[in-house]
């Protein structure tokens, strides 16, 4: 893993947008097509795969600014856990399990954070979603 690791340090913002592609968006909204009616309006996953590239340090950067702005909103929050959850599977699948771990641990919080804050119908909304 270290080749990879140096090649994402070295990677300007161009290079890193062409490999990961502006479609990440289309390509998180198709892995849902029979519930097109809730297609994520956020950037979180783009805002995650621009952060890869920094490493560690941006990554906790975007999830601290997306989850400290977006945490009281239900539908937000939602699309934030789901993107995390995608971003564990994306690098568990390329080998890199430190950004797996990473993801993780962040899933992990804010999943945990929407079960123990939400109720009612935002609490049944996140529970449908993630399912």
């Amino acid at each position: 893993m270290p080749k990879l690791v140096k090649y994402r340090e070295g990677m300007s913002l161009m290079k890193a947008m062409a490999m990961y592609g502006l479609s990440d968006k289309e390509r998180f909204e198709c892995a849902y097509p029979e519930r097109q009616e809730q297609r994520p309006s956020s950037t979180f996953y783009a805002d995650f795969s621009v952060a890869d590239v920094y490493g560690v340090k941006a990554i906790r950067d975007t999830y601290r600014r997306a989850f400290g702005g977006w945490k009281t909103n239900h539908k937000m929050l939602t699309e934030l856990v789901a993107a995390l959850n995608h971003k564990i599977w994306y690098w568990h699948e390329r080998g890199d399990e430190e950004y797996a771990r990473l993801y993780d641990g962040l899933w992990k919080e804010a999943d945990a954070w929407g079960l123990e804050n939400l109720k009612g119908e935002e609490l049944s909304y996140f529970l449908e979603v993630l399912d």
